[in-house]
């Protein structure tokens, strides 16, 4: 039996590649690349050069996304992807929206009308289903249509305009297929809490319809593992600890019920927690690690404050962040909760972070310590990536 060729693919604001590394274990193999971060593109040819095999063969375009002819590029690819910068819609942003000079949604519409591809997948912040909902709901009917919308006019006016086109079953060379989904990291065994919105869109000369990847993995089984079964103590060599509020109140629910919700749940593994994503790796040193990349210790102490506390290490992590003032620190530590025996927080090192988004051990950061927590902190989850890559790869086979 001959092998299956990967899908091809292509992926703009591909930054240091965790969208990409995702879908290359998914089945597609990037043509093209098109990321203007120079650090960013540097992670990606350091991985070429050490002979990663995941990005082998990828031509990495440094450049913005709009001067960028994609014209000579072979069209019709499998899947188009790519993260448009999101700073504009982020809650924690500056709520710019699609007036922000940083909105790349128009180019990204201009790159599905020109590449005509199979499918697409496009990430970004939640908030762009919240403070931005209108503007959401213009991307989606934009995408529907995009060689009829005017995504570099007022979106407003074109809203209207496409409303009152699909209303009358206007089609456009080609018509999508768009699908909208919040998805979770922690639901797809990454440990870590940050949420995304995917817009998904299938050619609508494919038969298939695309739906959301299915959780494999749940925070009551995580609960499950702690209280009732203790594994998750025990597969640490720990002890049990005194139950928390949180713990309390999950084991009253589950007395409740007696454990007959069990029978109902779907079977999933317990969430993963920031103590498992560090499984193997030790304590940093100023030195760095023999056994292990870019797992140096950080150069400035860490600190909490109101409202950024580090993760709790038995928890799944918080979202990794890194805004346009650079690397966050409250997001980026770790809490190792009252009673520690050194420091109770501690910055996550380049290596921990990578680890906290699923990112392979071989993959590599080269640069300073925020250098690799800025790239971090803009990346998709390689596990999340993967999820959703799967499941647009059932679709076009």
């Amino acid at each position: 039996m001959l092998p299956t060729p990967p899908l091809r693919s292509i992926e703009l604001f591909a930054g240091a590649a965790g969208l990409g590394l995702g879908l290359a274990r998914a089945g597609f193999h990037h043509e093209i690349v098109v990321e203007n971060n120079h650090a960013a593109c540097e992670t990606i040819r350091f991985n070429q050069a050490n002979n990663h095999p995941a990005v082998q063969g990828w031509k990495v375009l440094e450049a913005d996304v709009e001067s960028v002819d994609l014209s000579a590029v072979a069209p019709e690819p499998d899947l188009l992807s790519g993260g448009p910068p999101c700073q504009e819609f982020s809650l924690g942003g500056k709520h710019a929206g699609a007036h922000g000079e940083r909105n790349m949604w128009p180019w990204t519409i201009d790159a599905v009308r020109v590449l005509r591809p199979r499918a697409f997948a496009f990430e970004n912040v939640t908030g762009l289903a919240t403070k931005h909902r209108d503007y959401l709901d213009y991307l989606t009917m934009a995408l529907t249509l995009p060689d009829v919308a005017s995504p570099h006019a007022d979106y407003r006016d074109d809203a209207v305009f496409l409303r009152r086109c699909l209303d009358e079953g206007v089609r456009s060379v080609p018509t999508y297929r768009v699908s909208v989904a919040t998805l979770t990291a922690t639901d797809y065994g990454v440990a870590q809490k940050r949420s995304r919105i995917f817009l998904v869109g299938i050619r609508d000369d494919v038969a298939r319809s695309w739906e959301a990847p299915t959780a494999s993995h749940g925070a009551r089984e995580l609960n499950v593992a702690k209280w009732i079964t203790g594994e998750y103590w025990s597969r640490h060599g720990l002890p049990t600890p005194e139950m928390d509020a949180s713990a309390v109140a999950f084991l009253r629910r589950h007395n409740q019920y007696g454990g007959s919700e069990d029978l109902f749940a779907p079977r999933l593994q317990p969430h993963l927690t920031v103590r498992d994503a560090l499984i193997g790796l030790g304590a940093p040193s100023a030195e760095g690690s023999e056994k292990h990349h870019d797992h140096v210790a950080a150069p400035r102490e860490a600190r909490a404050y109101k409202g950024h506390t580090g993760s709790p290490i038995d928890e799944p992590s918080k979202t990794l962040r890194a805004g346009v003032h650079g690397v966050s620190g409250g997001e980026n530590m770790i809490d190792f909760g009252e009673g520690a025996a050194g420091p109770r927080y501690r910055h996550f090192t380049v290596r921990e972070a990578a680890r906290i988004q699923s990112f392979d051990d071989d993959y590599r950061f080269p640069g300073t310590w925020s250098d690799g927590l800025k790239q971090l902190g803009n990346a998709v989850p390689v596990g999340l990536g993967e999820a959703v890559g799967r499941s647009i790869a059932r679709v076009l086979s």
